[in-house]
Order: C-alpha cells, then sequence, then structure tokens
C-alpha cells in the first residue's frame, strides 16, 4: 500500500476520535473528523504491509498451508471501541491496523508466536494479550500480538501500533458463526430469541469446539462434555441454530468480479437484508483507489448508534459493513474472511460432531 502522509497532528487525529463518539452524522463537524479518521487510518497502510510480509514468512516456515490476511479496521468499529472505552486516544488504539494468520493447529500459533519471541526485531512487542489460555466471556479465542512500529528507513511511522492476530481454523470457525449471526441479528432474529440464549450458546459452543482440538490445557471445568453437548443441543434447537445458518449461506448471492488474478485488495461489500455480497478487486499499484472506494462505500453504511451489539466483546458487525482486505489470492479472501459469505458450514459440522459423541455421557 502507498506510503500515506499524516496530514494532521495527533492531538487533531485524538480530537477528532472523541468528536465523533460525540456527535451524529448530521452534524456540521462530522465529515471534518471521518476525514482526520481516514487519513490516521491510511496512515497504517505502509507499516502493516511491512509487519504482514514479515508474519507471512514466520507462517510459512510453521505451517506452508496458513492463511494470512491484513486489513485496516473499519470506521464504525473505531468509533464504537472508542466510545466504549472512553479513555482511551484514537492514536493509542492498537489494531487500526491488524494482520491475521489462520493456522492448522494450537501447536502452530504457539510456534509462531515462539518464532517472534526469539527473533532479533526490528519493532517493540509491547504486548501479549493470549485469549487461547484465557478465553474472554463469550467465548472468544485468539492470540494477539501488539508490537510499535519502527523504521531507520521511515521514521515518521515510528511509534504506530499494530495488531497481529493468531488463531486455529477452528477458532476462526467459531468467530465466522458469531460474526455471522451478528451481521444477521437485526433482520433475522425475533425479539423472543434474546441475546442471552445466543451468548450462552456459543459459549458452549467454544467450550467443544476447544475440546476438539485436544489441547494440552482445558477451559471446560467445571463443565461435563456430557453437560456441554446437552446445552448445546437444547439451545440449538430452542434458537434453530443450524437451520439460522444454512439458510444464511444458501440465501447468500456473491457478486465475485472474474478478473481477480492480479488483485492485491479486495473490498468487501454485505448487505444482509438481501443478502448481497459485492466483491471489488484492486491491483497492488490501484491501493490509493481502494481506500477512496472503501471510504465511500463507508459513508453510504449508517452507523446505527440505537442498536445493541449482540456479541459486546467482539466488533460491531451488526448490519451492513464494508470492509477492506489484503490477501496474496482470491482464495485466501473467502479462507480468511467467510463471515462475509456467511460460510458457517464448519463450525455447524464442528457442533453436530460433538453433540453426537457427548449427548449421552456424563
Amino acid at each position: 500500500m502507498a506510503h500515506s502522509r499524516l496530514s494532521y497532528s495527533r492531538r487533531a487525529i485524538d480530537q477528532a476520535g472523541k468528536l465523533l463518539t460525540e456527535v451524529q452524522e448530521e452534524d456540521e463537524r462530522w465529515e471534518d473528523g471521518i476525514s482526520k479518521l481516514n487519513n490516521w487510518r491510511s496512515f497504517h497502510g505502509f507499516p502493516l504491509n511491512t509487519i504482514t510480509v514479515d508474519l507471512k514468512q514466520k507462517v510459512n516456515r510453521i505451517d506452508p498451508d496458513g492463511h494470512v490476511v491484513r486489513r485496516l479496521k473499519r470506521s464504525r468499529s473505531i468509533i464504537a471501541k472508542l466510545a466504549k472505552e472512553s479513555s482511551m486516544r484514537l492514536t493509542q488504539m492498537q489494531d487500526v491496523g491488524g494482520c491475521r494468520a489462520v493456522l492448522s493447529s494450537i501447536d502452530a500459533v504457539y510456534d509462531v508466536k515462539n518464532l517472534y519471541l526469539k527473533a532479533n526485531a526490528q519493532h517493540e512487542l509491547v504486548g501479549i494479550d493470549d485469549y487461547i489460555r484465557h478465553p474472554k466471556v463469550s467465548g472468544y479465542r485468539s492470540l494477539h500480538l501488539i508490537y510499535r512500529f519502527r523504521s531507520r528507513g521511515y521514521p515518521e511511522y515510528d511509534k504506530l501500533l499494530l495488531e497481529i492476530q493468531l488463531r486455529t481454523a477452528t477458532q476462526h470457525a467459531w468467530a465466522t458463526a458469531v460474526e455471522t449471526v451478528a451481521a444477521m441479528s437485526g433482520q433475522a432474529l425475533k425479539s423472543s430469541e434474546g441475546a442471552a440464549d445466543w451468548l450462552e450458546y456459543f459459549q458452549f459452543a467454544s467450550l467443544a469446539l476447544e475440546h476438539n482440538e485436544h489441547p494440552v490445557f482445558s477451559t471446560i471445568t467445571p463443565h461435563s462434555l456430557g453437560g456441554i453437548a446437552r446445552k448445546l443441543a437444547a439451545l440449538g434447537s430452542r434458537l434453530q441454530v443450524e437451520k439460522k445458518l444454512t439458510a444464511y449461506r444458501q440465501a447468500l448471492k456473491a457478486t465475485e468480479q472474474v478478473d481477480t488474478k492480479k488483485a492485491a485488495y479486495f473490498l468487501l461489500v454485505l448487505l444482509p437484508e438481501q443478502p448481497v455480497l459485492q466483491i471489488f478487486p484492486f491491483t497492488r499499484k490501484q491501493s490509493d483507489l481502494a481506500l477512496k472506494e472503501y471510504e465511500r462505500y463507508e459513508r453510504l453504511i449508517p452507523i446505527d448508534r440505537g442498536q445493541l451489539p449482540l456479541f459486546p466483546e467482539l466488533e460491531n458487525y451488526a448490519g451492513a459493513q464494508a470492509v477492506l482486505v489484503g490477501a496474496e489470492s482470491f482464495k485466501s479472501i473467502r479462507d480468511s474472511y467467510p463471515n462475509y459469505y456467511l460460510d458457517t458450514e464448519a463450525f455447524v459440522n464442528q457442533v453436530a460432531q460433538f453433540v453426537r459423541r457427548y449427548k449421552r455421557a456424563f
């Protein structure tokens, strides 16, 4: 991605971030605030590319079949996070730019992590959040590495914070199902099917999927395998989870461009009311155009401040959404962002297998 210049002071960026949590889109100050936010976000493009190249090299050493993608955080997610964490400044946010590796096993996740810890890194490791050994209350599992960027050749990017996520394909299947339900919740879930039931369902599903991976550690206790299976069966039946997730997948109409061979960036626009997914590829030389189109589509999608997020510990995926993703191939987009295809087949199959195996166990 091209070297974007920062057009404002960091103080001005922080003031814009605070403003966007306080005013509505109709306010005359909104457009100026969004312009500053977009400039700060695009400023992360070059260092994010650098970090992603290094991640890809490490993943190839450990798990050549692993998938690596990068993305600049959606503006609505940035604003939602600033609103939730009122003491946070926009320039302190660690995941405006982030890259992710989806790996074949928990061992592979920790092997890649160890490569980072052993490396004589140019960038400064400032934090590790291990949500695999210590999952979030929602059941979210992933390992996050937070780096402060350093560059002798491009010192203007020094001190930018970037996040690296490492997760297994099974953990990714769970997150995909969560994001799919959240994206569709405003249109497809009735008020009688309350958020509490869905939260509980995914908490128990996370335990089941963890067991399927046979980790050397476990967070299942004090639950029994039979208790987890029976709870999943009961909640799954009440919420019609399998039926809904299968219907979402079958109903989606994806508009895929034919010529994606030279694409380095993909703009994904999901309209869950239809549901329709539009995909726009861009070459590496079109990175500036890709950013402009990303910003244009974000402006077309209103921020719904009145809707409470179904999964408050995750990003706000509810409703229509757009995301700009950098990847080596179109296949890696499908593998790494199946939630935009509402593709939850792997999740449904793994949960069903667990329930069949342990439903009658103690």
